[in-house]
């Protein structure tokens, strides 16, 4: 057996003390302040997503409230109900019977569970107030229809009067 010095053992022991404390910083420490860098880089990263998530979340559950009342709104609504001949009344009750120049219904299936009527009304020879009346009578009513396109222009014979293209939608369910 080999017999060590006081000096030798001192230095073995110091030796030995070291391995351990560079073993421990080396496999523990170092390690895990390497990973607390790491989380402090990742953190609001990660915040900063979830901040995004949130705020989709709000805007999904708004649109599926909204999808809900217009499904709500399509299923109350009168099933008998029929576009082109509410728009026929409502041209004669403003009194552009005259003016009508085309009025054609245009049905589209949307899915299995919903239609969708569009008419296509165009109107010559309008006065401004002619036009505001039938827009306002028709945003007005009870009725769930939609204006989906509007172009107005100048009649190309008489300046002052206005020539209009309309495009209005109504959704229903489609009966099984």
């Amino acid at each position: 057996m080999i017999r060590l010095t006081r000096r030798e053992t001192w230095l073995a022991v110091g030796l030995g003390l070291f391995v351990v404390a560079w073993a421990t910083y080396a496999f523990g420490i170092s390690p895990a302040l390497e990973r607390i860098e790491t989380l402090k880089r990742v953190i609001p990263e990660k915040e900063s997503e979830l901040k995004q998530i949130r705020a989709r979340a709000g805007k999904y559950v708004a649109l599926r409230d909204g999808i809900e009342g217009l499904r709500d709104r399509i299923s109350s609504q009168d099933q008998t109900f029929e576009l082109l001949p509410f728009l026929e009344s409502l041209v004669k009750e403003c009194g552009l019977t005259e003016n009508r120049k085309i009025m054609k219904q245009q049905p589209l299936q949307l899915g299995t569970d919903y239609r969708e009527t569009i008419v296509e009304v165009k109107m010559e020879r309008l006065t401004q107030p002619q036009l505001l009346d039938f827009l306002l009578k028709l945003q007005s009513s009870d009725v769930m229809a939609t204006i989906k396109t509007l172009q107005i222009k100048k009649n190309l014979k008489d300046p002052g009067l206005l020539d209009s293209d309309l495009e209005i939608s109504n959704l229903k369910l489609t009966q099984g």
